[in-house]
């Protein structure tokens, strides 16, 4: 047996990706919504960190889409799971979610960025009507439109967990916190990916939209950290087979190293350090917000993978 192959593999890394993909767009969106809403107001198109979130949340969310359409058994069916929904089904209601999601989600955009296409169409002679007319009624509704997709981000992000939790017969999966770490992780590495990409587009990496970032990441990771522990005490609190698939994700071995190397030290433990030392420093640099953000995105890849493989490890 070996890290990535064994008996009872169902699913493997690009359902990791899949994973990884959506929980970062569904976090995206909630930073690119809280700085909106908190701190920039109607001007918020004119950020770089807005422009970030506005370009990861379709990227990843459509790329994490297209992985799990390519790792179908039968790729060219994949419509008929748009079409056909079971409510009985995780991964029917997960991609029922998923489609107004992305609506939402190109509204939001359409709304947020609405004054600026308006203005270049009404440059144009009143060219692209129907554009501006559409773009007007998005910005009348874009408090309705915000608040559902705040609403439909905090879904998807938390679906992610609970598509895991629908292989049967694993006891590390079926696990009640698993969706609450994958929501919290998924945020996580939705606001690394909009600060990297924000200073990547020449954002100001000591401006208001980066404090703002980390005033909530802090308490964030030490709310990953606590759900983690809480997650694996309940696996080895019930004893049996829960106890041994604790034990064997955690010790020695390849996860055992990824675990504590990469999600706890990497992850988690280096961000949180970084943070509160910019915390207290006189300003952020561009390379102490790139490299931070870049390790919280490693620590979540990692903690999906890591989930993953070593969640289907133990059955009962």
């Amino acid at each position: 047996m070996s890290a990535f192959h064994f008996d009872g593999l169902v699913w493997h890394w690009p359902i990791a990706i899949y994973l990884f993909l959506a929980g970062l767009s569904a976090g995206a969106v909630f930073f690119g919504i809280l700085l909106k809403h908190f701190k920039l107001g109607k001007k918020a198109y004119q950020s770089r960190f807005i422009q970030a979130a506005a370009l990861i949340a379709p990227v990843t969310v459509c790329a994490g889409l297209g992985i799990l359409v390519i790792d179908l058994t039968k790729p060219f069916d994949f419509w008929k799971i748009l079409v056909f929904y079971n409510s009985t089904s995780v991964m029917s209601m997960g991609v029922l979610v998923l489609m107004v999601y992305q609506l939402m989600l190109f509204a939001w955009i359409g709304a947020i960025f609405s004054a600026p296409v308006v203005q270049w169409c009404e440059g144009r002679e009143g060219r692209w009507p129907l554009l501006t007319r559409a773009l007007i009624k998005l910005q009348q509704w874009e408090d309705v439109i915000t608040g559902v997709l705040l609403i439909l981000s905090l879904s998807l992000g938390a679906y992610t967990g609970f598509l895991l939790s629908a292989l049967i017969g694993f006891p590390l999966l079926n696990n009640p916190v698993l969706p609450v770490l994958f929501l919290v992780s998924g945020l996580t590495s939705g606001a690394a990916a909009t600060l990297l990409v924000g200073v990547l587009l020449k954002g100001n990496p000591n401006g208001t939209e980066v404090r703002f970032i980390h005033g909530i990441e802090i308490p964030m990771i030490l709310i990953e950290m606590a759900i983690l522990f809480t997650f694996f005490a309940g696996l080895i609190l019930s004893g049996g087979q829960s106890q041994v698939a604790a034990f064997n994700a955690l010790g020695e071995g390849f996860w055992g190293w990824i675990f504590w190397g990469g999600v706890v030290g990497l992850g988690l433990t280096l961000p949180l350090a970084f943070n509160l030392w910019m915390k207290v420093s006189a300003d952020r640099k561009f390379a102490y917000v790139a490299v931070t953000a870049s390790f919280s995105l490693l620590g979540v890849l990692l903690l999906r993978n890591f989930i993953l493989y070593t969640g289907q490890m133990t059955g009962t």
